[in-house]
């Protein structure tokens, strides 16, 4: 009997199998909307023999005595029909589910991931790749491979499956997780199966034309906008407390260190204001949000991060604690360290780029983030053909953030169209 490779989980992924419940895992989704409708049979197809050449296709987790672990499977993925409340949870009772599926819906083809698979950049990978092999069977047209599109007939790179985290950490320094935390926008909980999807279609040229008037980048436009409607949201609030409002917006590392990983290679930083100090103006939101990306959002300061992540993953003692342990133990840390730190996310893969005999056949993409175990609202961006889509995704009824968000791009002069998963 072939003996099955297996791997560790790289240093982000090891969060998510431990803080996952029965209702909640920590997922997210990436989709093209084609120009005509996806064949079944034919995307089946695509998929297997993606499979064959992209090894994280064909990884499932196993729970070990001191870690999680991925070990090679030859298990059969199916393509399976969209469902209304996407990016639900994903892994089932022994982990005997795979740690992505593939979904599609009239001309959508979704891949969604378990965050200790892969990234938005990651998924991305699969999705353009799944998509691309797809479009050869359909219409036999040679989509020519590159950075992003994986070609069946390509030779496997070891580097592929690298955690590039511990290739890079210098071990220099590191930096303290301790921050305040963060507000709050609370509301009347969802069921646990379903999420609220609000899709904002924006013309790419007028948010950068706004952005350029504040002397910012769009992303850094996008997040003082959401810090601006939390602030709102506050404001109106009962409580007695201002808590800090902040946005986690993910780096992708791999634009700072050169590593064709398709596993999890970024990090967070929490740009936003205090507003114990008093009003902010909405200049005054986008100098804080850009002053602090450009002084944080550099390779030094992030490696100082990368190195505080990965200390306790190495510690001799900690390493042979038995994972029942480390599972409280992470737990205990995410609830100190992650979501109670801030008022939402921000992820934005930017502008999405596939070759001219690939695009012609692709109307839109999308990116999407999976409900937060707190159920606060988040966003997530891609840009493809002129139109930013931005999918806020929340757990909870109340529309408050959202509307503020969008209410403040209308009135800037920005126009939206507004599409909902929600009656």
């Amino acid at each position: 009997m072939k003996q099955k490779r297996w791997y560790r989980l790289d240093n982000a992924a090891k969060i998510y199998p431990a803080v996952r419940t029965k209702k909640w895992s920590g997922n997210f989704r990436v989709s093209a909307t084609l120009t005509e409708k996806v064949d079944p049979e034919i995307l089946q197809q695509a998929l297997d023999d993606v499979r064959k050449r992209i090894v994280n296709l064909n990884l499932e987790l196993k729970t070990g005595f001191f870690w999680y672990f991925f070990e090679e499977t030859d298990r059969e993925v199916l393509v399976e029909p969209d469902s209304q409340n996407p990016c639900g949870r994903i892994g089932g009772k022994h982990n005997r589910d795979m740690p992505y599926r593939v979904r599609y819906y009239d001309r959508r083809i979704v891949v969604e991931v378990f965050h200790t698979l892969a990234d938005g950049t990651g998924g991305m990978i699969f999705l353009k790749s799944i998509v691309a092999r797809y479009l050869f069977l359909k219409y036999s047209v040679k989509i020519p491979p590159d950075d992003e599109i994986i070609s069946c007939d390509s030779e496997y790179d070891t580097e592929e499956m690298e955690d590039a985290y511990k290739r890079y950490a210098k071990f220099r320094t590191m930096k303290s997780r301790s921050e305040t935390k963060g507000y709050h926008f609370k509301g009347t909980a969802l069921p646990d199966e379903q999420i609220s999807v609000i899709t904002g279609i924006i013309p790419v040229d007028d948010v950068l034309k706004k952005s350029r008037e504040y002397g910012v980048t769009l992303t850094e436009f996008i997040v003082s906008v959401m810090i601006e409607s939390f602030m709102k949201c506050q404001a109106q609030s009962k409580s007695k407390i201002e808590r800090p409002i902040k946005v986690s917006v993910p780096i992708n590392l791999r634009k700072i260190y050169p590593s064709k990983t398709m596993r999890n290679f970024s990090l967070y930083i929490n740009p936003g204001i205090e507003p114990r100090y008093g009003e902010f103006t909405f200049r005054e939101i986008t100098e804080e949000v850009h002053h602090f990306m450009r002084m944080n959002n550099k390779e030094k300061y992030l490696n100082a991060i990368m190195c505080k992540n990965l200390s306790d993953e190495i510690n001799p003692f900690l390493r042979i604690v038995p994972l029942v342990f480390k599972n409280i133990a992470m737990a205990t840390a995410f609830r100190m360290y992650g979501e109670t730190l801030v008022s939402s996310t921000f992820s934005n893969l930017g502008l999405v780029k596939v070759p001219p005999e690939m695009e012609k056949y692709i109307e839109r993409f999308e990116f999407m983030l999976g409900r937060f175990m707190a159920g606060m609202p988040s966003a997530a961006a891609a840009s493809f053909k002129g139109k930013l889509y931005i999918n806020w995704t929340s757990g909870i009824k109340e529309k408050d953030v959202e509307r503020n968000f969008f209410t403040s791009l209308v009135k800037s002069g920005i126009h939206v169209k507004i599409e909902s998963n929600m009656c």
